[in-house]
């Protein structure tokens, strides 16, 4: 009988939950140790990883073997040479599918660090004079539609974080334009992760590709207002609200569109509750006491995280203050105490099977 393979944390879930079908009588013994023996635990692959490892480590050395003599290579060399490695990585990867598929992944995955590394090279090369970032777009706009051929979630993560490099570029952050075609590479993204397969890692840095979207525009908006001298608090509130309306579309999206809502929502309130932030100085007082409260709601209805929101804004309440009235040896004695407690609480209500974000 072929066992169906499950990550650790999985079958932990799996295991607690057949337990808990014992205790309350739903499932014999007999039978959840029959369901028990269907799954393993997914191991590390060893071929996968010399295969892997292998890749990088000939990506690496041939590129810095090219880059070490680039300027005794003619420039139509060089770049017959760049078009050649790449055409062999993909058309080797291609042969091999059938009889050696792991073999031929890491030959793809060479050829995409081939694709990026030459770019670069090129650039060099030619002296294209573009920006640092640019060149990543490149990459990522390169490497999609082999995610895409391939049905492959590496390639596509590969592509998005490429494209978040590229969003991040100063110009953009500091409100100088806003890319508002960059919303069809997302949504070009977003779609072909749910086509191949949903992956976790791909959704996460395409929610935070969107929310650096969001950034580039609030800076191109408030760029040159005298009254927005110190913006930092409009960043803070307009990502609250975005995180809190993600928090509330739970049911709505995927999960980790949702755990981004709950990082978003804490990284902005943490913002906001900082004297300096707020162009009235008192106004972080008010502001801190009302998202406790609402911070309150939510572990009340039971999510986790929240309860790490919430200690993450107590501790820091605490260090302002203890600092200034209490002798540092005691700050650390406290503040070790506090952690162990949160650290205890949030233990408890993980056995009591509180979700992360219900």
């Amino acid at each position: 009988m072929v066992k169906r393979r499950i990550k650790q944390n999985e079958l932990s879930i799996l295991k607690r939950e057949l337990r808990f079908l014992e205790k309350s009588e739903v499932l014999p013994i007999e039978k959840t140790k029959e369901i028990e023996a269907l799954y393993d635990v997914e191991k590390l692959s060893f071929t996968k990883t010399l295969l892997y490892v292998g890749s990088i480590l000939i990506g690496a050395g041939v590129l810095s073997f090219v880059a070490s003599n680039w300027g005794e290579i003619g420039k139509t060399i060089k770049f017959l040479f760049i078009i050649g490695l790449f055409i062999a990585c993909n058309f080797a990867g291609y042969k091999m599918e059938i009889h050696y598929q792991k073999t031929s992944k890491s030959l793809y995955y060479l050829g995409v660090l081939v694709f990026g590394a030459g770019i670069f090279l090129v650039e060099q090369m030619f002296h294209l004079g573009q920006s640092f970032q640019a060149s990543f777009l490149w990459w990522s706009l390169g490497i999609f539609p082999l995610a895409w051929v391939l049905r492959d979630k590496w390639i596509l993560f590969a592509s998005s974080v490429f494209a978040l490099v590229y969003l991040l570029d100063e110009h953009y952050l500091q409100g100088g334009s806003i890319p508002y075609w960059i919303l069809l590479w997302i949504a070009a993204i977003y779609i072909l992760n749910g086509k191949i397969g949903f992956s976790k890692k791909t959704g996460f840095v395409t929610a935070v590709l969107s929310l650096a979207f969001i950034g580039t525009m609030i800076s191109f908006f408030i760029n040159g207002y005298e009254y927005f001298q110190d913006p930092s608090y409009m960043y803070g509130l307009i990502y609250l609200i975005i995180g809190v309306v993600l928090v509330f579309l739970k049911g709505k999206m995927r999960d980790i569109y949702v755990i981004v809502g709950y990082l978003t929502h804490g990284a902005a309130a943490l913002i906001l509750s900082f004297e300096g932030t707020w162009p009235l100085d008192w106004l972080y007082i008010p502001f801190s006491l009302l998202y406790i409260l609402f911070v309150l709601y939510l572990i009340n209805r039971g999510s986790l995280l929240s309860i790490i929101i919430l200690c993450v804004m107590i501790f820091r309440f605490y260090l302002d203050i203890s600092f200034a009235f209490l002798p540092k040896s005691f700050v650390f004695i406290i503040g070790g105490f506090l952690l162990l407690g949160f650290g205890f609480y949030f233990e408890k209500q993980r056995k009591k099977g509180v979700g992360i974000h219900e």
